[in-house]
Parts: C-alpha cells; structure tokens; sequence
C-alpha cells in the first residue's frame, strides 16, 4: 500500500518571508513615532520666531476690593479697571501666575505685553519664561489686552 503524497510547504530560502524594503519602512516608521513622542513629552515647541517686537509695556495686575482687576504700569500708575467675569484676561493671568507658583517664585515681578511687527500681542513673563500669544484666542480676546497698549 502506497500512501498518496501530500504537498508541503516549504519556504524558499532566497526570500525572506517579509521583504527587506518593508522592514526598513517599518523600523523608519518607528524612530519617527519615538522622535515625536519624545519631542512632545520634552516640552520642546517648535514653532516659527516672532516678528520683532515694536513696543513693550510692564504690567502689574491686582485684585481690587470689588472684584475688579487693577491694572498698573512700571511705575505704579493705575491704568486701567477690569470689571465683571472678565474670563479671558482671568484665565491668562492665573495660567502665568500657576507657573510662578509651580516654580516658587514671587508673584511681584511684573508682567510684559508686547506688540509685534506683524500685529500680533504677546503676554510674557520674564520671571518664568512663558508666553501667551493673545491672538491665539481670536480677535475679540485680544483686544483685551490691546487696551493697555
């Protein structure tokens, strides 16, 4: 008796069962999802550089006893009162003042709003180094701070 002969797989051994080009695309995409990951967990922004800076005003910002938000220039003079919600301009002091605390520096130092080439409005901390491009928010939040300038 004579078994039937049954077919066999049998893998070539000139070809890899996935071929080189696809493992490299493979091992390329990988160091690319590494690269962004590690660029996004570092903190490291990239962005383009802003135009150049065509004034610049240091600004202090206090509560009043109402309510209201004071504002100051560098040499103590009230120039201007927020009054109401006011939660555009809240929102972008607490986000700076959150990073002072986080670090445990005083809230003293002042603030710089800054007005660029190209328009934009910038709210910076120097004790920090944060930023807020204003305009990141839309027209109608940034003219704002546009009051102040």
């Amino acid at each position: 008796m004579s078994t039937p002969a049954t077919p066999t797989l049998q893998a070539s051994s000139n070809q890899p069962a996935i071929p080189i080009v696809v493992r490299w695309i493979l091992v390329g995409l990988a160091l690319l999802l590494v690269g962004v990951s590690w660029i996004k967990q570092s903190g490291v922004q990239l962005r383009e550089a802003d135009a150049p800076i065509v004034w610049k005003k240091a600004l202090h910002f206090e509560d009043g006893s109402h309510g209201e938000i004071l504002v100051f220039d560098a040499t103590q003079k009230h120039i201007a009162t927020f009054e109401g919600e006011q939660g555009f301009l809240r929102g972008t002091l607490r986000a700076l003042a959150r990073e002072r605390k986080k670090r445990s520096i005083s809230g003293e130092a002042a603030f710089e709003l800054s007005g660029h080439a190209d328009g934009q409005m910038v709210l910076s901390d120097p004790a920090t180094g944060e930023a807020i491009h204003l305009a990141s928010f839309g027209p109608s939040n940034a003219q704002i701070y546009r009051q102040l300038q």
